[in-house]
C-alpha cells in the first residue's frame, strides 16, 4: 500500500493495489516491460525515462519507508522488446533479465499456453510429500487422512489461478488413489476396492470427503466471477477470466440480484426479475437479441426511454410477441432507487459466496449414503470406521469376490463352515454372529436387536435396530455395532491367514477388552449403553 502514496505524488504512474497478490499494473498500453521487485509486480512502458524514473520511485520509497528495494535479486521480463531496448532497461535498473515462462509467487506464468513441463514441477512436489517407509505402517484410514489434508492441499493454490488441463488432474490422482489403496506412487488397477469417483464423493454422499480436483478447480475459479460481479472496480475486471463452462453454467444459475441503481446488474442474463432472467422468462424475445448487448446492456440503461425495446433485432413471431407484452407489463412496475445492486449468492444463507458451497453445489441431486451420520458421527478409531464403510458398499475381501476375480478363496464361510461367505454373511446371518451379537446384546438387556437369518443386509439390521432405541442410548449402539463388526472381521482373519478355530469366546473376550479400552479413550455413548453390565471389564 505504500507504494500507492509514493505513486500518487509523482502522478506520472496510474496504479492500484490488488488487495489480493498486490499486482500493480503500471500503463496497460504500447511496449513494457515487468519489473519484478520481491512479491510485487510492476508493469512499466520501455520508454527511455520510465526505468530512470521507476528506479527513482523506489529510492523515494526506501528514504521513506526505511524498506530497501534489492535490485540485484530483481529481475526484468520483457513483453515484445527488442534486444536494445532489453538492454537499456538492465543498464538502468541493474537488474537481471529473464523470459517467460517464468514463477511468480510460486504460480508458473507466461505469454502463450503453459507447458507440460511447467507444469510437472507441481506433480513432483506432490510425489516427494510420500512418505515411502511409513506407509506400510499405516491403515487405509491413516493414510486416507493425509490424501485428504496433505496432498489433496497442495495443488488448491494452482487450482485457484490456472485452469489446468486434464492430463495434470489425472496424474495428481493417479499419485493420490496408489497412496490411498497400497501407499504407493503407482499401482494396478486390482488394488482398488472402491471406484475413485466413488471415493471422492463427500461422506453423506458415500465417499470418503477426498475432494475431487477438477470440481474443486470449477468451484475456486468461481470465486473470480464472483469478484467481478460484486466488485467491479477491480483493475482486471472486464478481461476474459479463464473459467470452465461448467464454472460459468453454476455461476448464472446460484446469483440473484436486488436491484437498486441497476448499474451492475445486466439486463438480460442477470437474475433480477422475481428471481429469474429474462433469457428464462421470455426466450423467443431473448433470442433477437445481439451477443454483444445481451453482455453489455445494464438493466439502469434497459429501462431508460425503454431502450431494452430498440434492443429487439428481427421478427419475433408469434410466441416472441407474446412473451414481449407479458415482458412489458412486467417491467412497467420495476422502479430503481438510489441504492447499489446487491447479489446474492443463493447456496449459503448469508448471500455470499463460499467455495465450499460452490463444491457442494456441483453434487446436487446425487445419491445419499444413507448410514453415513451413524457410521462417521460416532465414536469410533477411523480404522474401524472405514472398514464398515468398505463392508456396507460390499468391498472387503472375502470368498465371494475372490472368487470372482479367480484367486484362492475358502468353499465356505470360515466361522459357520455353513454357506459362502459374503461381508453381509459373516456380519450379521453367519449363525456364529448372531451368538456373538446375542451374547452382547443379551446382556445389556437388548435381545430384541439380535439379527435373524433374514437380515441380509448388515445396514439394514443396523438401521432397524437403532430405530427402536431410545434416542439417548443411539450414540452408544452406533459404536456397539462398529466395535462387533471390527472384532468379527478381526476374528475371521486369524481363521483364514493363522489357522485359528473359530471361538465364540475368544471373539467375546476381544470385544470385551476392546471395549474397556474405547470407554477409555473417551466413547462416552459406549460407557453409558454398557455401565452396569457384564461387557465391563473389571
Amino acid at each position: 500500500m505504500l507504494f500507492i502514496l509514493v505513486m500518487d505524488c509523482l502522478n506520472s504512474l496510474f496504479i492500484k493495489a490488488e488487495a489480493e497478490g498486490l499486482l500493480l499494473p503500471l500503463h496497460s498500453t504500447g511496449q513494457r516491460l515487468s519489473l519484478y521487485a520481491d512479491d510485487v509486480a510492476l508493469y512499466i512502458r520501455s520508454e527511455e525515462d520510465d526505468p530512470q524514473i521507476t528506479k527513482n520511485l523506489l529510492q523515494v520509497f526506501e528514504e521513506a519507508s526505511g524498506l530497501r528495494t534489492n535490485l540485484q535479486k530483481s529481475c526484468v521480463i520483457p513483453i515484445h522488446c527488442d534486444g536494445e531496448v532489453a538492454e537499456v532497461v538492465n543498464s538502468t535498473l541493474q537488474c537481471s533479465t529473464t523470459s517467460f515462462p517464468t514463477t511468480y509467487l510460486g504460480l508458473p506464468i507466461s505469454d502463450r499456453k503453459l507447458r507440460r513441463s511447467d507444469l510437472l514441477i507441481w506433480i513432483e512436489k506432490i510425489a516427494i510429500k510420500l512418505p515411502g517407509w511409513k506407509a506400510p505402517l499405516m491403515s487405509l484410514a491413516g493414510r486416507a487422512v493425509l490424501v485428504r489434508y496433505v496432498i489433496t492441499a497442495i495443488p488448491i493454490y494452482l487450482l485457484i489461478a490456472i485452469r489446468v488441463p486434464k492430463w495434470f488432474i489425472r496424474a495428481v490422482d493417479k499419485i493420490r488413489k496408489s497412496f490411498l489403496w497400497k501407499g504407493r506412487k503407482e499401482i494396478n488397477g486390482g488394488s482398488c476396492l472402491v471406484a475413485w469417483e466413488k471415493v471422492m464423493r463427500p461422506i453423506d454422499l458415500g465417499g470418503l470427503g477426498i475432494h475431487n480436483l477438477e470440481i474443486m478447480g470449477w468451484a475456486l475459479q468461481m470465486r473470480w466471477l464472483w469478484f467481478e460481479k460484486t466488485k467491479p472496480d477491480r483493475p482486471w475486471a472486464g478481461l476474459e477470466i479463464p473459467v470452465h463452462p461448467n464454472t460459468a453454467a453454476l455461476f448464472t444459475v446460484s446469483v440473484f440480484t436486488t436491484v437498486g441503481n441497476g448499474h451492475n446488474t445486466l439486463f438480460w442474463t442477470d437474475r433480477w426479475l422475481h428471481g429469474c432472467s429474462i433469457e428464462n422468462l421470455a426466450p423467443n424475445v431473448f433470442k433477437c437479441i445481439p451477443a454483444r448487448l445481451r453482455k453489455s446492456r445494464t438493466v439502469r440503461e434497459a429501462l431508460l426511454d425503454l431502450t431494452w425495446v430498440s434492443d429487439i433485432r428481427g421478427a419475433l413471431g408469434w410466441l416472441g410477441l407474446v412473451e414481449y407484452l407479458e415482458l412489458w407489463d412486467v417491467l412497467t412496475d420495476v422502479v430503481l432507487q438510489d441504492t447499489e445492486d446487491i447479489h446474492h449468492w443463493k447456496f449459503e444463507a448469508s448471500g455470499l459466496f463460499s467455495s465450499r458451497s460452490a463444491y457442494r453445489a456441483f453434487f446436487a441431486g446425487s445419491v445419499g449414503f444413507e448410514p453415513w451420520k451413524r457410521l462417521w458421527k460416532s465414536w469410533a478409531p477411523s480404522k474401524c470406521k472405514t472398514f464398515v464403510w468398505l463392508a456396507i458398499r460390499n468391498r472387503c475381501w472375502t470368498a465371494d469376490r475372490l472368487q470372482k476375480r479367480g484367486l484362492p478363496h475358502p468353499d465356505c464361510c470360515p466361522l459357520c463352515d455353513q454357506e459362502e461367505e459374503t461381508v453381509q454373511h459373516l456380519l450379521t446371518t453367519c449363525v456364529f454372529a448372531r451368538q456373538f451379537w446375542f451374547s452382547i446384546l443379551q446382556s445389556l438387556n437388548l435381545s430384541q436387536l439380535v439379527p435373524r437369518h433374514t437380515d441380509n443386509s448388515f445396514a439394514d439390521w443396523w438401521k432397524k435396530s437403532w430405530k427402536k432405541l431410545q434416542k439417548h442410548l443411539r450414540k452408544g449402539f452406533n459404536s456397539l455395532v462398529i466395535l462387533g463388526a471390527w472384532v468379527i472381521w478381526k476374528h475371521r482373519n486369524a481363521c483364514v491367514f493363522d489357522g485359528t478355530t473359530p471361538n465364540l469366546q475368544g471373539a467375546l473376550q476381544s470385544f470385551k477388552d476392546e471395549c474397556h479400552l474405547w470407554q477409555i479413550s473417551g466413547a462416552k455413548g459406549l460407557a453409558a449403553l454398557s455401565q452396569g453390565s457384564s461387557i465391563v471389564a473389571n
